[in-house]
């Protein structure tokens, strides 16, 4: 059972998206939550219990609604950490906010900036005994390769990859195909999209 303080936020923020689906023009799109869905978060919290994760980096963090479901997962792990990277001001501040209330704010570190020169800056702190079990990719989709081929080298072996909105919104295809082409072309990889909500495509570092 997910713990009462977290599950509180959660919900808290599926009641805003929902509102915000049934109200699309109340507010920009920059504004608005854009969440994984809830059986999406699921299927990772899980994921990562079951792989013991302890070093996790997501690309595109907005309100921190994923991060939540990964903070969830490693919460009882001494070892446990999450960098987040978002350069979206007010949305850091509402993720800072929600952090809190939840009770996993010492679990994340907020990087804050554009996501490929703060992947640079991670690529030169991290040393091979800090490579990532899980890396999340839930950005701007034009860049999805772009952040896959940063983070490969700081995932270990049996580490994974996951990256969201593969099969929707429709809008996005062009691009996320374009990534599934990309990842599926590499021989240390192995990937295969999971039909659940907007869709994953989740990958494997083989060595």
């Amino acid at each position: 059972m997910v713990d009462f303080k977290i599950d509180n936020v959660l919900k808290r923020i599926e009641d805003q998206e929902k509102f915000e689906q049934e109200n699309p023009h109340d507010m920009l799109n920059s504004e608005k939550v854009l969440a994984i869905g809830r059986n999406t978060g699921i299927f990772y919290n899980i994921l990562l219990q079951s792989i013991s994760a302890k070093k996790i980096l997501e690309i595109g963090m907005s309100v921190g609604y994923s991060t939540i479901w990964f903070a969830e997962a490693i919460k009882k792990n001494p070892n446990g950490k999450i960098i987040t990277i978002d350069q979206n001001k007010k949305k850091i501040e509402r993720a800072k906010k929600n952090f809190n209330d939840a009770g996993v704010s010492d679990l994340i570190e907020i990087r804050i900036g554009d996501a490929l020169e703060v992947l640079s800056e991670i690529n030169d702190e991290l040393n091979s005994s800090e490579s990532l079990d899980f890396v999340f990719i839930d950005a701007d989709k034009e860049r999805y390769t772009q952040y896959f081929d940063a983070v490969i080298p700081l995932v270990k072996p049996g580490g994974l990859i996951g990256a969201d909105n593969i099969l929707y919104p429709k809008r996005f295809q062009k691009f996320t195909n374009l990534y599934v082409n990309h990842v599926r072309k590499k021989q240390n990889i192995r990937s295969v999209t999971i039909p659940i909500d907007n869709g994953e495509e989740l990958s494997i570092k083989l060595s």
